[in-house]
């Protein structure tokens, strides 16, 4: 909620208000793990028992999967996905890489004991840098520069790292059936708002036109399944909210139809130029 801080600021880690949300997060899933009966069970075990856990590479979203999944990683790891970072407008420093390979955990822990320590609970801070630094990191796929010029992605551009990513994500093996695997994806909110506009049908499930309009709450989520058709063609199938995240309701115009203005897969308003299903 700074404009003027995410203009200038490249990389920013998260605000306070990031952490005691990331946390929060952490506690729902906890609940929720705890609890024998879950009407959601299907897709929580999921979450409790990750093939992969993965994240965008900027800063503020390796917190928050750090922080929130840390009882969820994976013994082999966090994936850095390089083709899950936001989308870059002209300008977006706050969407603006400042460290590559190696270079990202440091940083991350950094800025961990930076939102902390305004915490006056030295242990606290303490025991994350701790849970922190037992967490393998997978930079292999961000060695080299990957955020956007400084004049921002065209549309093309955007394409190319969505369908980029739609490959990564079909190319893990792990515990579904046809050896697909069960995958936590921590990304950015026009990222994701344009994954389920780009492949989530309208008819998928009563969530698909806010899904495709609107961006999530911070640390919302939601479960997807994601199928690919013959042609190499990707399909979220359903798509459901989970742990109460709360979806705001679709833009409608006066013909009840979902605005085509608000449902733009890049934010940027050039509806006719995005990918739309």
């Amino acid at each position: 909620m700074s404009p003027l801080g995410m203009l200038w600021e490249n990389d920013h880690g998260l605000s306070e208000d990031g952490r005691v949300e990331a946390e929060e997060l952490r506690r729902k899933l906890m609940d929720a793990k705890a609890r024998v009966m879950n009407p959601q069970a299907t897709w929580m075990t999921r979450i409790f028992n990750p093939d992969v856990v993965c994240s965008s590479p900027f800063t503020r979203c390796l917190e928050t999967t750090c922080i929130a999944f840390k009882d969820f990683i994976p013994k082999s790891g966090l994936e850095i996905f390089r083709e899950a970072r936001e989308h870059k407008k002209l300008g977006g420093f706050d969407s603006t890489g400042v460290a590559c390979g190696k270079e990202i955990p440091p940083r991350v822990r950094a800025e961990l004991e930076a939102v902390y320590q305004a915490s006056p609970d030295s242990e606290k801070t303490e025991a994350v840098l701790e849970e922190f630094d037992k967490i393998v990191i997978d930079t292999s796929t961000v060695e080299d520069e990957w955020w956007g010029g400084m004049l921002g992605e065209s549309y093309a551009d955007i394409d190319d790292i969505q369908q980029a990513l739609m490959r990564r994500l079909r190319s893990q093996r792990g515990s579904l059936a046809g050896g697909g695997a069960a995958t936590v994806l921590v990304g950015h909110s026009y990222c994701i708002r344009s994954i389920f506009d780009a492949y989530l049908p309208n008819s998928a499930t009563p969530d698909a036109a806010s899904l495709r309009s609107k961006a999530l709450p911070c640390c919302g989520v939601v479960g997807a399944r994601i199928e690919w058709t013959e042609a190499g063609v990707p399909v979220i199938r359903e798509a459901i909210p989970l742990l109460a995240t709360h979806l705001e309701p679709a833009e409608r115009d006066f013909d009840g139809q979902v605005s085509r203005a608000s449902s733009c897969a890049c934010g940027r308003g050039k509806v006719d130029l995005c990918v739309v299903s």
